[in-house]
């Protein structure tokens, strides 16, 4: 009796008609699964039956995201083919590429430079990927950003440069590398 209570109000609920529209009971569609596995086959194929590569998880972070957070190589590969926005949004204003660098995840930084990810934009507080990558001591994820004109004297909304970042985390290398490039504090 109790279980058939449950599958009624389920299926009365957006939760249930998510559900039966191909979703989990969390209301999350397969592939939203798969890239949260990481299993880039999964990914694939519900992209091949028109799935949109650029959905977000519940939590509104974009499905590139997530598969560059969790360092899935193959689900990057599979989503940024399948056409995905390289340049979205998190709910904190990060791209894919300041999440690789906040990871200091340089293959992946590699590949999203490769497909020509923006080294511009800022988050919220106004912080580029250079300034994520200075501050975590990645000297060569600076160099990659630096070689595809990444802008070493942006400031954050505090007014600090990638230098600034780099000297005040005591990443020698790094400075190194932003001051041939330019960088001033």
């Amino acid at each position: 009796m109790l279980r058939r209570t449950l599958v009624a109000l389920l299926a009365a609920s957006p939760a249930g008609a998510a559900f039966a529209q191909g979703s989990d009971l969390f209301g999350q569609k397969p592939i939203v699964k798969a890239v949260l596995e990481g299993d880039d086959e999964k990914v694939r194929q519900a992209l091949l039956k028109n799935e949109n590569p650029n959905q977000t998880a519940n939590n509104g972070t974009p499905l590139l995201i997530i598969a560059v957070q969790s360092g899935h190589i193959p689900v990057v590969d599979v989503l940024l083919k399948g056409g995905a926005v390289i340049d979205a949004i998190d709910r904190e204003g990060y791209t894919a590429l300041m999440r690789a660098a906040e990871k200091n995840d340089v293959d992946i930084v590699e590949i999203l430079l490769r497909r020509n990810a923006a080294t511009r934009p800022q988050g919220r507080q106004g912080q580029t990927a250079l300034m994520i990558a200075a501050g975590r001591g990645n000297a060569e994820i600076a160099r990659l950003l630096l070689e595809k004109k990444a802008d070493p004297n942006a400031r954050d909304f505090t007014g600090r440069t990638a230098l600034t970042y780099a000297k005040q985390s005591n990443r020698n290398s790094v400075e190194a590398v932003l001051r041939r490039a330019g960088g001033k504090e």
